[in-house]
């Protein structure tokens, strides 16, 4: 998205036009292919701003059938798919409305991270270095100050907020990177910025490297349904140094590093197995979820779990054991087929 469309879905025009046609969504324009809504819309609007009202409808779709709200956003294509999941913005800003300062987002996008925040009461502001995404975020977020610059030299006194830092880990050409030092801000400027403040959070993606967070961090994994969204590493406020924590999310119903965990060792199987959820195994809470559960490791590298009881727990998938065998993949290909070949049923014919 350029300015010029930007420019004209903030204004009061742009704003009345994409409600317009929302409502007509929901007769004469549902159900039809891109490229002839643009061309219905363009009878009212002209070819540009009916192009750029058909991809706010189709960018509000996607955000419905994501997170099961299109929260009355503008969007970009590349904000959409980088904007955090609304129920983790929501429970992030309710720990930082407990700090009890206003909260900086340095790299604000088009205004998730900060719409929570402000919703939960927050004196909110944002930056980003893409003007159309900052843009886009003051029209999201009326009540947020938002600024165009870059989070690696700050607009706002890191002394006095609590930062919010989402590196992006997208490349110049949209492609995906793993490289912590790739990360725009990088991921060592991302955490010398945090150290600055008195309080911060930064979003990691799940799969970070212990190695990359500081000793003094509180770090947790969060999980939402059966997908792991990311680390989320927190220094100074009420940050417990060095704390490790899976969280699953809607419910919120948590695992930490400090809680009791069984010996290391293993044992045979028993009449259950347990399969830990992503976030728990991530945070390497595998032996404190085992002794929450009552049960032994069946291998010191395996994250697999065994009970002789029934034991359920939110944080894991819990199987019965019919048959133990011993591994080989050529076993395995024998026991699938066996349970899988068809059976001949009497006067069938075959």
């Amino acid at each position: 998205m350029d300015l010029v469309r930007a420019r004209y879905l903030v204004s009061p025009v742009g704003s009345a036009a994409l409600a317009a046609v929302e409502q007509r969504m929901g007769d004469e324009l549902a159900g039809l292919a891109p490229h002839r809504l643009i061309e219905l819309l363009a009878r009212d609007y002209g070819a540009a701003r009916a192009a750029a009202l058909a991809e706010q409808l189709d960018l509000r779709g996607r955000a419905r059938a994501r997170w099961g709200t299109g929260l009355g956003f503008l969007f970009t294509a590349a904000g959409l798919e980088m904007s955090t999941a609304p129920q983790i913005a929501a429970r992030r800003a309710r720990r930082l409305a407990g700090l009890g300062m206003p909260v900086a987002d340095l790299t604000c996008g088009i205004g998730g991270e900060i719409a929570a925040c402000a919703q939960a009461g927050l004196p909110a502001f944002g930056a980003d270095r893409d003007p159309v995404a900052a843009l886009l975020a003051a029209s999201n977020v009326p009540t947020a100050g938002i600024v165009v610059a870059d989070a690696a030299r700050p607009p706002f006194l890191l002394d006095r907020m609590a930062l919010l830092l989402d590196p992006s880990r997208r490349t110049g050409r949209g492609q995906r990177t793993f490289d912590p030092a790739r990360f725009s801000p990088p991921w060592d400027v991302a955490m010398t910025l945090a150290l600055q403040a008195p309080a911060a959070v930064v979003k990691g993606p799940p799969g970070i490297a212990h190695e990359a967070l500081p000793p003094q961090a509180e770090v947790e994994w969060l999980e939402l349904g059966h997908t792991l969204h990311e680390a989320a590493v927190w220094v100074g406020g009420d940050a417990t140094p060095g704390l490790r924590r899976a969280v699953l999310l809607p419910s919120g119903y948590e695992l930490r590093s400090d809680e009791p965990q069984v010996a290391v060792g293993c044992r045979t199987p028993g009449a259950f197995v347990h399969d830990p959820a992503s976030c728990v195994t991530r945070a390497g809470l595998v032996r404190q979820l085992a002794h929450r559960l009552g049960a032994g490791m069946l291998d010191p590298q395996v994250a697999y779990l065994t009970t002789d009881e029934a034991a359920v727990d939110p944080l894991c998938d819990s199987f019965r054991v019919l048959a133990v065998e011993r591994f080989s993949f050529a076993g395995l290909h024998d026991a699938w087929r066996a349970a899988h070949r068809p059976r001949l049923h009497r006067g069938s014919g075959r």
